[in-house]
């Protein structure tokens, strides 16, 4: 491309949120938007975590569109490999291959002139009145902050940037990590290996995810009847909604439950009483975030699967040495340690009003108006952003109704002939400060070093409420919210 392509809207990122707000955008009839991605292929986080055994931990009916049903989801949840192609598929149906962007990383975002600036790390650049990022919170891997990785003489990678030219069979390996990406990755491992070690700093709640094909005759019954599998997917993610967020209130009865079925769970899974209470969370359940497993625990009681509690000092050529003194000999080292929460203001350099820095903004304390917009940053929107993520549901749900308050956010500028919207800082500080005292209702500010949380334990990742709540808070947006510019405004 050469020159500057010049758009009504740009959108950073092809994975689910940007899919989602490439078709709202087309069925409110605006055509002239340009979806930027990194990558060769869209699908964001489905595209590149591979690792053995990646599937959702939500149901596969509720993990989906709701002006996009599917009827032949195979399994309840469903694998990485069937998501993505679920992104391919609603790729084609909806047009937006001659909106996309591939190879086109966003490097440098800048508002000037009453425009955003897009500059590609390949020197492309793209001008739009409205930028919407589809980047997400997760973005960027996060690495073990180890010494001495790179005096390994084996393989080392992390779980979302799987090395498929090693053969783990015979082999002995390490797993850093006993999180969502470690439940999925032991068990589907395991019988491979020679041994596997898993070094772990807190111990999860695991919670059984009750895994099963979907039949061809439901899926049949599906296709005949759409209906049938719309009230299905109401009537699952109204019960994962209300019995969710109840079950994550502090000292709730619900929540007492959850715990109680969870160490039952584990009393169930796991043989030997020592490693039991190794494997026993010692803060509340979803303070942290939950794993959604029917094998982890059990992968346990093999031969070959060793658990290691004891803290990491040091990573050495030929492995890894505990704070006993003991050193683990490993082949391979599988980093299974999540991703930076809220990094695509260090991974995109994104400047707004007055030359601020997005990373600025965020330095004291990550905040959004409404978990979508941030005041000094007209006419910009995040799906999935800060506070937008929830510890018992989809978050498809929640970026499907971000990306319907992006499009009435636009018919409201056509509407009132509007050059720029963007939240008042009052709306933004009363948004915040009321979501913050009723999260203190909730498990989530537990004190227990949550990566939803910052150092003050404030936690800038997740919302509070039911999905509900969220669908009607985003319903319509607020004229009286906002800081506008007319379009005849010098």
């Amino acid at each position: 491309m050469t020159g500057t392509a010049s758009h009504r809207v740009v959108v950073l990122g092809a994975g689910m949120s940007g899919i989602c707000i490439g078709i709202k955008l087309k069925e409110a009839g605006i055509d002239d938007f340009a979806i930027l991605e990194k990558c060769d292929a869209v699908g964001g986080t489905w595209r590149d975590n591979t690792y053995p055994g990646v599937a959702c931990d939500v149901p596969s009916h509720v993990y989906s569109y709701s002006f996009e049903l599917n009827p032949n989801w195979r399994h309840a949840y469903s694998d990485g490999a069937e998501i993505q192609r679920y992104c391919e598929a609603c790729v084609d149906k909806y047009g937006l291959a001659p909106h996309l962007r591939l190879g086109a990383e966003a490097v440098d975002v800048e508002r000037r002139e009453d425009r955003w600036h897009v500059t590609t790390r390949a020197g492309e650049r793209y001008v739009a009145d409205v930028l919407v990022s589809g980047l997400g919170g997760l973005h960027i891997p996060n690495h073990a902050a180890i010494s001495g990785k790179e005096r390994f003489r084996g393989t080392i990678f992390h779980t979302a940037q799987w090395n498929h030219g090693c053969d783990l069979a015979g082999k002995r390996v390490a797993i850093i990590g006993t999180g969502a990406s470690a439940a999925q990755v032991l068990p589907s491992i395991a019988p491979l290996v020679a041994d596997a070690t898993v070094f772990q700093r807190h111990a999860a709640w695991v919670f059984p995810r009750l895994a099963r094909e979907i039949p061809e005759a439901r899926r049949a019954q599906f296709r005949r009847f759409p209906l049938l599998m719309r009230a299905y997917r109401s009537m699952l993610w109204l019960v994962m909604d209300v019995m969710g967020v109840l079950s994550l209130r502090r000292g709730g009865v619900l929540h007492k439950m959850m715990e109680r079925a969870s160490l039952s769970f584990l009393e169930r899974s796991v043989a030997d009483p020592q490693t039991r209470r190794k494997l026993t969370p010692d803060y509340a359940a979803g303070c942290k975030r939950r794993c959604i497993a029917d094998d982890y625990w059990t992968t346990f009681n093999r031969d070959n699967v060793h658990l290691v509690t004891d803290a990491i000092v040091g990573i050495e050529e030929d492995g890894v040495r505990d704070a006993t003194g003991k050193l683990h000999a490993v082949d391979v080292i599988v980093e299974a340690t999540g991703f930076k929460p809220f990094d695509i203001a260090q991974h995109v350099d994104i400047k707004g009003r007055d030359g601020l820095h997005l990373r600025d903004a965020f330095a004291a304390r990550v905040e959004s108006f409404r978990t979508i917009m941030v005041p000094g940053f007209p006419n910009f929107f995040m799906l999935l952003g800060p506070n937008s993520a929830t510890g018992h549901t989809s978050a498809l749900i929640m970026i499907e109704s971000q990306a319907s308050y992006v499009v009435k956010c636009l018919a409201l500028m056509a509407r009132e002939q509007l050059r720029d919207v963007e939240p008042r800082t009052e709306a933004t500080t009363a948004f915040n400060r009321r979501i913050q005292a009723d999260m203190q209702k909730m498990v989530f500010s537990g004190g227990c070093s949550a990566w939803y949380t910052d150092d003050d334990d404030v936690n800038f990742t997740l919302w509070p409420y039911s999905a509900l709540r969220f669908l009607a808070e985003m319903h319509e947006p607020r004229r009286d919210e906002f800081v506008v510019t007319q379009l005849d405004a010098a």
